[in-house]
């Protein structure tokens, strides 16, 4: 099971939102993009109550800001969750289980967690509502049946579901905690709110390690307590394994985050039991250090930049690694890395990359930024544009009006985006984005458009593994709509070419550009061929053989039996974002091989 989409309605700031998560090109990562104060919390807060209710104490603080007053109506938050052919299959076992004889498999259903107000007041407890409502066949009937919410069967599988097949939805408000330096494993001090997400993180780390069916009661804290040589032994056996198991996670991603071969730090783990004499209590703890030769420190010691990132290692890679779960994990993550170097930042992007490509364990990541270092250009397609109508942000004070939290999907909101310089533009305006003093500028190659430079990117980065290290490009706004980044560069006197389709529109396009810019602006306009003569005068998509053409529309259309441009182009920006393999022609490869080649080693002037 996955979820596909979460309808938002009267939640906080919130009056009316869609967050879907289904559509093309499919994305397991989705940026939230905003400035402070625009909402991006809030909409993580709404898609995590699907599954962990809000306190019953502070239910006031769902109510719409600007009926705090006096609000009669209901808060609601509507998630579709999809069901997949195993998970039918293991309802269907679950009905026989009960007696049914078949089931009508299901594609998806929903879930409404919603509360009702009366003059601000909460009328009821919090409601859960699901409109999941199979049809059902007895094993003597001869027709399915709906059983109805109140069937005490129709109770057994939700509640089945509940607990077995639905994925979980994990949300990390702030990872820069101060990481304990005593994690309690059992005893009173183990269930303190502050203590009980370490615990459950180690817990998980003994079920990948040690035993999947086991717990830290079982697996460590009775063989601990056993004072025979036997048990002794195999708890020192399970305390190297766990140490093993975090240390090869850890040191490995923290050196492929920083291109560091560090071999000889490892991970100490220390456990031991506290005891309150007044009240006779025992607790189990576990103590992490970091070993490097003779000295030994503890988490809390170290920078912050290696606190920030053992705890998200801590808290994302071991928590999505649990074998029990199903379906599709959901990771909510709030501005994380926000106080970091903008190194570390978009060294993060790769680690989340990472993340979501193991099938087995499949997940998806949604993360909010204000930070422009935090933003990957090709998962623009499935970000989205948050912003909160209430502020006024050329206010200094903020200037509020009634609050309305939006969140745009970034493909709408370029194409209703009046003056785009570039693709990426509107990204760089919603951030308020300047260049710093200090900033090196590359030269470019701005492309006709989005499309272009999706193909450009997709195979130099997928297909010939970032071969060539000085091609840098930026998606223009269409073969006539580049003059502001055009403007931009030359009054920045920085060097750039336009890249050009040797077509009938470009080579109005290049008219276009001398009437604006003059008869110098010819040096900075190249075609394909200019670079490549055997590629000829045609568009990016002509490169590709017919044959090539149809395949990769059929990547997005199984139907489609002749090329298509609008698919090809969307299973382009797929294949990129989850760096899928198309099989080309050797001539093919050969001719955008060259192409990037002469980019590459191109002297701009």
């Amino acid at each position: 099971m996955r979820y596909t989409k979460f309808v938002i309605e009267n939640f906080k700031g919130i009056q009316n939102l869609t967050i879907d998560l289904s559509k093309q090109p499919f994305n397991r990562i989705h940026t939230f993009v905003g400035l402070n104060e625009s909402g991006k919390t809030t909409i993580l807060e709404a898609i995590k109550t699907v599954v962990e209710s809000w306190d019953n104490d502070n239910t006031h603080q769902l109510i719409p800001k600007h009926h705090k007053a006096s609000f009669t109506g209901e808060v609601s938050i509507i998630a579709y969750v999809e069901v997949d052919e195993q998970d039918n299959r293991m309802i269907l076992d679950k009905y026989k289980e009960l007696g049914y004889s078949d089931y009508k498999p299901i594609d998806y259903f929903t879930i409404n967690r919603c509360w009702k107000f009366q003059s601000s007041q909460l009328c009821n407890k919090p409601m859960s509502y699901w409109d999941f409502d199979p049809l059902v066949k007895k094993n003597r009937g001869r027709k399915f049946i709906a059983l109805g919410d109140k069937n005490k069967d129709w109770q057994t599988i939700v509640g089945y579901i509940r607990s077995s097949l639905m994925p979980r939805i994990v949300y990390y408000e702030n990872l820069l905690f101060e990481f304990p330096d005593r994690i309690y494993l059992c005893g009173p001090k183990a269930e303190k709110s502050n203590n009980q997400p370490y615990k459950d993180i180690v817990e998980d780390i003994v079920r990948e390690v040690i035993d999947k069916d086991g717990n830290i009661q079982t697996s460590l804290y009775e063989i601990y307590k056993k004072q025979d040589t036997g048990s002794k032994d195999i708890f020192r056996a399970r305390k190297n394994k766990l140490q093993e198991f975090i240390s090869r996670e850890v040191f490995s991603s923290w050196g492929t985050l920083f291109n560091s071969t560090e071999t000889s730090a490892k991970i100490e783990l220390t456990f031991d039991v506290s005891k309150d004499e007044k009240n006779k209590e025992e607790d189990f703890y576990v103590e992490i250090r970091i070993e490097k030769g003779a000295d030994s420190f503890y988490i809390s010691e170290r920078s912050v930049g290696f606190r920030w990132f053992f705890s998200f290692l801590f808290f994302i890679l071991f928590r999505k690694n649990r074998k029990t779960d199903l379906g599709e994990t959901l990771f909510l993550l709030d501005e994380p890395a926000s106080n970091l170097h903008p190194t570390a930042q978009k060294r993060l992007l790769d680690t989340f990359e990472r993340f979501v490509k193991d099938e087995t364990r499949p997940l998806k990541l949604l993360y909010t930024t204000h930070s422009h270092h935090m933003i990957n250009p090709k998962w623009l397609e499935g970000a989205y544009v948050v912003k909160n109508e209430a502020v006024d942000y050329s206010e200094p004070f903020g200037d509020r009006k009634v609050t309305n939290i939006m969140a745009v999907p970034y493909k709408r909101f370029v194409a209703d985006y009046p003056d785009q310089q570039d693709y990426f533009q509107p990204i760089l305006d919603t951030l308020e984005y300047q260049p710093g003093l200090l900033e090196k500028v590359p030269n470019i190659i701005i492309t006709e458009g989005k499309n272009d430079y999706y193909t450009l990117r997709y195979i130099h980065e997928v297909l010939l593994e970032n071969k060539y290290r000085n091609v840098h490009l930026l998606p223009g706004a269409g073969c006539y709509k580049n003059h502001s980044i055009i403007q931009l560069y030359m009054g920045w006197n920085k060097s750039f070419i336009v890249l050009l389709d040797a077509d009938k529109a470009g080579k109005n396009a290049v008219k276009e550009y001398v009437s604006t810019f003059g008869n110098i602006i010819l040096q900075n306009i190249k075609t394909y061929e200019d670079f490549v003569p055997e590629i000829g005068a045609v568009a990016m998509e002509d490169i590709f053989t017919e044959a090539e053409k149809l395949a990769i529309t059929q990547r997005f259309d199984e139907t489609a039996t002749k090329y298509k441009k609008s698919a090809f182009n969307t299973a382009i920006q797929t294949a990129l974002i989850n760096k899928e393999v198309v099989e080309l022609s050797e001539e093919t490869l050969n001719k955008f091989d060259s192409l990037l080649k002469a980019l590459n080693t191109y002297k701009f002037a």
